[in-house]
């Protein structure tokens, strides 16, 4: 199935059942609070998309994006329980590249957090990227109370990850490292 996105420009145009995912695929230290992301949405980014995913009519899922210029950032990309295994998530990342010159960026959990997290990297291996093992990366908490974690990066191309974790901190998480 191919994918089409719908760029949500109001939280108010979410559909719930993409913001009941939100809240569910990602534990509170892995997002943002929802009014945070309610304003990036309303136009308090001009880098960030947060796109609903479609395939065959329906909703399957959702990804935001950030472009920082020298790549694309994969902030959080998720899809609806009864629509995975249909090849989704594969087509997504592809149109992502298409619709992008720049290489692709994420995070992923280390391996040694568990089997999800494994299935991830390998997922996102057989799409492409590569973790970067070698370079240590800590998540900033996303807000107060919340914690930082320690995650890999992994990337579809040359990314100066230096220069990387600049924008993820300064403008993503709006934090210092």
């Amino acid at each position: 199935m191919k994918p089409e996105f719908i760029k949500i420009t109001s939280h108010e145009s979410m559909p719930i059942s993409i913001l009941s995912l939100y809240l569910l695929a990602f534990p509170a230290d892995e997002r943002r609070p929802c009014h945070h992301l309610f304003s990036l949405i309303d136009g308090g980014e001009p880098a960030f998309d947060f796109r609903v995913i479609y395939a065959g009519g329906r909703i399957a899922g959702f990804v935001t994006t950030w472009d920082s210029g020298e790549f694309l950032y994969i902030e959080h990309f998720a899809t609806l329980d009864h629509m995975r295994g249909n090849g989704i998530g594969g087509a997504v990342i592809e149109r992502l590249r298409e619709e992008s010159d720049k290489p692709l960026l994420l995070e992923v959990e280390l391996p040694d957090s568990g089997p999800m997290a494994v299935r991830r990297i390998d997922f996102y291996r057989r799409h492409g990227l590569e973790p970067r093992y070698s370079f240590e990366y800590m998540q900033p908490p996303y807000a107060s109370g919340l914690n930082p974690l320690p995650m890999v990066l992994m990337t579809s191309g040359d990314i100066e990850l230096d220069s990387a974790r600049e924008f993820l901190y300064s403008r993503v998480y709006k934090a210092r490292g």
